[in-house]
């Protein structure tokens, strides 16, 4: 008969489990053993791993294993169920279904919870339970829920003879965050601080008078305690004495709130090595943007007859000639352009286009009441917020004059981030989640998704541009694959435009943004 000496007997159960074999009084044992619980914290959006304080060794092929949740005063139900080998979905708690899986650690010895893009509602006491005959244990695992919100972005809100009134503004963090101005010697000083809960999540806005020649000596700051970081915005502009006069002034705020606004997600490294998520596997996207993704589709009505888009309406190339399509108020018929659906008047929206090894195209949102017919020129005053791929790694914002830049390195996937309540569209580098543009406005009306694949560029912009769906990272989209012939049935509608940009370079204390015109 096996022995269990080597096992903690003193918190172990032991059971002598007989085996079907020839010799005499053979068996084995296991023991379940309860061991000190540990604190789990995941991000928002990424994989939780709950290890079962309990360890198991022999396993039997009828242990039954259950994550159990209580929640508000109910019974408890099932998380997840295990039992004869075999996951018992159908006891699942709806919530959770097609987000969880049972591993086995045979180094620890114990079971694994793992569920798949955590939630905020996802965080509370989890129960494990184990059981094999007549013998069971129990044991609780917690699990705490933390969302990495935007870097701070610092605008003037108002000025006053010798004075300015500074607004610190962030969003999507969780748990709630402290968010406090400081000046050059670290001291708090007092402000006025709002707290929002937008979607479960926190945005803040801290406001704070200050002299007019001292705005560069303050920092606003934001502190996750749940996950010990804090992160620190600094006005990137110095305001000219009051002596220049109030037209002066005037003249520059515009200005001034375009540059204060250093936003919108950028992946720092240094956050990167702070933060371990998932147990170290997982990676830290931002979970804003996971959260907000959508699924995006154009629509044939608005393209240009000489645009081909495939059946499931997620890719469109430019083909050689016009096709013959109803014409209609909606289609464009000069500008070689599509628009996407839905339409957004409120929230937050994200969806990302794979854009490949194309040379040009032209992504964004535009007003629903654009021009569709005749020659248009691109520019947030007409309804346009969009960025173009001009050549290889020059970009362009398309603002009135056009805004130029370059990109280290040419993204194969573009993200589009819009918050309609909050004014901005923002462009990433989908692959790193690197920031690479912002446009600031105050919206009004229905915004569209706008897309143009652009001019054949002597057959080296022939691929189409195609979105990827709101449950598939463009990670998972190996793009170098496919080829124009991809689109064989294609059916054929309409689409299609060239546009201008612009970008300007702001480098303040390592922050570096692209921003543009003030809001409206």
């Amino acid at each position: 008969m096996a022995s269990c000496n080597s096992f903690p007997l003193s918190s172990c159960l032991i059971v002598l489990l007989s085996l079907q074999l020839p010799t005499e009084g053979s068996g084995k044992c296991f023991c379940l053993s309860s061991t000190i619980d540990q604190r789990n914290l995941v991000m928002l959006g990424t994989k939780a791993e709950l290890r079962c304080p309990v360890s198991i060794w022999m396993v039997p092929q009828s242990v039954e294993v259950k994550w159990l949740r209580t929640q508000k005063s109910q019974a408890s139900q099932v998380v997840h169920a295990y039992r004869n080998g075999q996951d018992l979905y159908g006891e699942q708690m709806p919530q959770y279904k097609g987000r969880t899986a049972l591993m086995k650690d045979s180094q620890e010895d114990n079971f694994i919870l793992e569920i798949y893009n955590v939630r905020l509602e996802d965080q509370g006491q989890y129960y494990c339970q184990i059981q094999a005959g007549s013998l069971s244990e129990n044991a609780s695992v917690k699990l705490e829920v933390a969302a990495l919100g935007l870097d701070p972005y610092i605008h003037m809100e108002s000025y006053e003879p010798g004075q300015i009134q500074l607004v610190c503004r962030s969003l999507g963090w969780f748990p709630k965050p402290q968010i406090q101005w400081r000046d050059t010697h670290g001291q708090i000083l007092l402000s006025e601080t709002q707290y929002l809960d937008k979607e479960g999540l926190f945005q803040m806005k801290a406001s704070i008078t200050v002299r007019d020649s001292s705005p560069g000596n303050m920092t606003c700051s934001v502190w996750n305690a749940a996950l010990g970081v804090s992160v620190s915005a600094f006005p990137p502009f110095h305001v000219a004495p009051s002596t220049m006069g109030l037209a002066v002034i005037l003249s520059m705020l515009g200005l001034l709130i375009a540059v204060g606004i250093y936003i919108i997600w950028k992946q720092r490294r240094s956050r990167g090595n702070m933060i371990k998520c998932g147990g170290g596997r997982a990676n830290c996207l931002n979970t804003h943007l996971v959260l907000s993704a959508v699924e995006v589709t154009l629509d044939p009505d608005t393209a240009h007859p000489k645009l081909l888009l495939s059946e499931n309406l997620r890719s469109v190339r430019l083909g050689d000639k016009r096709q013959d399509v109803p014409d209609s108020p909606k289609r464009f018929d000069f500008v070689v352009s599509v628009l996407g659906s839905p339409s957004f008047t409120s929230g937050c929206h994200y969806w990302e286009v794979c854009v490949g090894d194309k040379t040009k195209w032209i992504l964004g949102v535009c007003s629903e009441s654009v021009n569709r017919k005749g020659k248009i020129t691109a520019s947030p005053s007409n309804g346009h917020w969009l960025l173009r791929q001009s050549r290889m790694n020059e970009y362009e914002a398309l603002t009135s004059p056009q805004t130029f830049f370059r990109l280290k390195e040419r993204p194969r996937s573009v993200g589009i981030f819009l918050d309609y309540e909050a004014g901005f569209v923002s462009f990433y580098d989908a692959t790193n989640k690197s920031h690479i543009y912002t446009f600031i406005h105050t919206f009004s009306g229905p915004l569209r998704p706008f897309f143009e694949p652009c001019l054949h560029d002597e057959g080296k912009n022939v691929a189409p541009l195609i979105i990827c769906s709101g449950s598939q990272s463009s990670e998972e989209f190996i793009y170098s694959n496919l080829s124009p012939e991809t689109s064989k049935g294609d059916k054929l509608t309409s689409g299609g435009a060239t546009m201008h940009s612009t970008a300007v370079d702001f480098d303040t204390h390592h922050f570096i943004s692209r921003v543009t015109s003030a809001r409206a």
